[in-house]
């Protein structure tokens, strides 16, 4: 006997050790419906009883962990079997076709909560991410104080339905929004999966979008290298409770329904049928359907109905003149709210601003929209140009439009954005300021008696670098629908940097026909199909055409004098009809009218057949811009002559700015083509 209390005191102390040593994690459910969570054990040495269960509203469950487990816990969401017995989720979806995950992972977007127990020095570490994107929201609670040093255990999660402030093209759900993705999942590049050369803490950086999941979730993973300010320590003595949907408010009446982080989609019922949550005021009908109440009972009642009908309908009355006046609110003006969530970048006072300019002392230039000044940050580190636009009526779409186009893009031909301001009908942009100030005073300043063909060869082809960035290298494809010489900009090294975004528009998953509901843009530098879709869908072709026109008016192609000059009745010559004409005659050049070296020539050459190419009428027939890169790289014998466009523009003035509708009159209404008209040159030759 005596012999056998040893191992009698062995196995009493494991057993007291390893009961000491185990973790409760208990997961509750507080959501107005039904979760079922998924476990994945991540490390071989110790599993858990379940990898998979159902929680119904209000109920909780205790999962018993062993020291040193390490794994992953979710949600899945509208969950349902098929009459095949396959069970399936439309969110956090293991993919086993049954409720136990058996070791799967939750499919994307899905939030996420992390566990390591017990790693080093008596320490679990935890952390709640949205790196695989989200689904719902939860919150991790330790119930220990003791945290790593002097930092005591956290409560982390995200406890916001981050589904409300998802951008567009995150948004995931067919039908209605369910959830939200990660930039990974969405784009499945190197950039935003933090892979490849992007693999390491150096090279992956915060991106536009986690930004967004950071703002509404600090204390969780945003993005893959987020440890410094996500991971969690705790003692491994403590346990922890996992709460989802824990900012929801329990519903015990009627009138408590309300939740700060609201399922997306409707709490299902028994019988999918909500219960009624207050009995009728009136009296139920007997069983043979008639209700028997004495006259006097029935007058009170018939009092009753109509004192409820005439309160109905003045509430009604009210509600209409509130909704119509928070409309005609909205239409003047966006809250804070919008203008964060959409514009990631410095917000600057209006008094702010103003100081930055020296009240507005030095103005650089004036537009259709605003005035350009001259001033410098209130650090004094750089000189910068803020654009005041003017107070317009309207939801200020314009300012939102350029704001949120230049803060998602990141090119040494895009124009840098420093910071906005957005006080009501106070409006300002603050971009870096370029000392050469536009291209066509550029031009005009250093070119009027010396053509450099080197120099215009390589603004054109940095031009057209910036467009194919704006068309395909951003997360959602921008097309600026004003590029005009105005609108690049010069720096000190006379690098072009194309600028104001006021008209640009957002494209989602990179669509190729845009609808249009006015034409925009300035006059001799717009498509055709922008004001007619007779002519072809408005697309990112739409900046290939005033690109093309920008080129031609560098060469000198587009100057009045020079058709003025051509020897033919001006009021029938139409450009670019009377450069075809040069072309027949074989005075190709005459437009260039200064020496040249015959490496100048054919660079000359290059940028006019690149500009003709760039303007065809039809959408179709122009190139995309990577194409117009190498065409401008290449060598030009490699260049073909493009087809004659199918309607010439008159001799109208570049600078016009298009106000309204009425300036399509402005386009050709003579045919100087020898085939038969298309429905576009019918609809601008007026033969509809």
């Amino acid at each position: 006997m005596v012999k056998g209390l040893p191992l009698i005191f062995l196995l009493v102390l494991h057993i007291f050790v390893s009961g000491v040593t185990s973790t409760n994690i208990t997961i509750e459910n507080n959501c107005n419906y039904t979760v079922w969570p998924g476990i994945k054990t991540t490390s071989s040495t110790v599993s858990l009883s379940t990898t998979g269960f159902v929680l119904k509203r209000g109920e909780s469950r205790v999962i018993d962990a062993q020291s040193s487990w390490e794994g992953r816990v979710w949600g899945r969401s509208l969950c349902s079997t098929n009459s095949t017995g396959s069970f399936a989720c439309v969110t956090g979806d293991c993919g086993t076709g049954k409720i136990e995950c058996a070791g799967a992972s939750g499919r994307p977007p899905v939030t996420l909560v992390e566990f390591t127990l017990d790693a080093f020095s008596n320490k679990d570490f935890y952390d709640v991410s949205l790196v695989d994107g989200y689904n719902l929201p939860l919150v991790v609670v330790p119930d220990s104080i003791f945290g790593l040093g002097t930092v005591p255990c956290r409560s982390v999660g995200c406890e916001l339905n981050l589904n409300k402030t998802c951008p567009l093209e995150l948004r995931f759900g067919r039908e209605q929004l369910v959830g939200c993705m990660s930039a990974c999942q969405a784009f499945r590049t190197a950039e935003y999966c933090c892979e490849g050369e992007y693999g390491t803490p150096e090279k992956c950086n915060p991106t536009v979008y986690s930004k967004v999941f950071k703002s509404k979730c600090p204390l969780a993973y945003s993005y893959a290298y987020d440890d410094a300010n996500s991971t969690f320590a705790c003692s491994s003595s403590a346990n922890y409770v996992i709460t989802f949907c824990p900012l929801t408010i329990p519903n015990t009446t009627s009138s408590n329904r309300s939740s700060l982080a609201q399922s997306p989609f409707p709490a299902p019922t028994k019988n999918g049928i909500l219960d009624p949550t207050s009995k009728s005021p009136f009296p139920a009908p007997t069983e043979n359907g008639i209700v028997r109440i004495k006259q006097k009972s029935s007058w009170k009642y018939l009092k009753l109905i109509l004192g409820v009908i005439a309160a109905l309908t003045m509430i009604i009355i009210v509600a209409v003149v509130v909704i119509l006046r928070a409309k005609k609110g909205r239409k003047s003006d966006w809250n804070d709210k919008n203008v964060e969530t959409v514009v990631m970048l410095k917000r600057y006072s209006y008094p702010k601003v103003k100081k930055m300019t020296n009240s507005f002392a030095h103005v650089l230039g004036k537009g259709g929209f605003g005035t350009v000044y001259k001033g410098k940050l209130l650090d004094k580190s750089r000189e910068v140009a803020v654009k005041i636009l003017k107070e317009l009526e309207g939801n200020g779409e314009e300012f939102i439009n350029e704001v949120a186009s230049l803060s998602r893009t990141s090119h040494v031909n895009i124009v840098p954005l420093l910071g906005f301001c957005y006080e009501r009908n106070k409006r300002a942009i603050i971009y870096e300021f370029m000392p050469n100030g536009s291209l066509d005073k550029f031009i005009f300043e250093n070119m009027s008696t010396k053509m450099d063909w080197e120099r215009l060869h390589d603004i054109s082809l940095g031009v057209s670098r910036g467009l194919e960035y704006l068309h395909n290298g951003c997360i959602s494809r921008i097309v600026h629908f004003d590029i005009k010489p105005q609108n690049i900009l010069m720096d000190k090294d006379l690098c072009p940097k194309i600028s104001d975004f006021g008209l640009a528009k957002l494209c989602k998953n990179n669509e190729s026909i845009m609808s249009m509901l006015d034409a925009r843009g300035t006059a001799g530098y717009i498509a055709p199909e922008v004001f007619s879709k007779n002519c072809g869908g408005v697309s990112h072709k739409s900046d290939v055409y005033s690109f093309g026109m920008v080129v031609l008016e560098m060469i000198g192609a587009r100057k009045r004098e020079n058709f003025e000059n051509s020897g033919s009745n001006n009021s029938s010559m139409y450009f670019p009809d009377w450069i075809y004409k040069d072309f027949e005659r074989g005075e190709t050049m005459r437009i260039l009218k200064d020496q040249r070296t015959e490496e100048e020539e054919k660079i000359a050459k290059k940028m006019l057949l690149v500009g003709l190419w760039c303007i065809q009428t039809n959408p179709s027939d122009r190139p995309p811009m990577i194409k117009v890169i190498e065409m401008l790289e290449g060598n030009l014998e490699a260049i073909q002559v493009p087809p004659k466009p199918v309607w010439g523009l008159p001799a109208v003035t570049v600078r016009e700015t298009l106000e309204d509708r009425h300036e399509t009159s402005s386009f050709s209404n003579q045919n100087q083509l020898e085939r038969g008209n298309s429905p576009c040159e019918d609809f601008f030759l007026g033969n509809k």
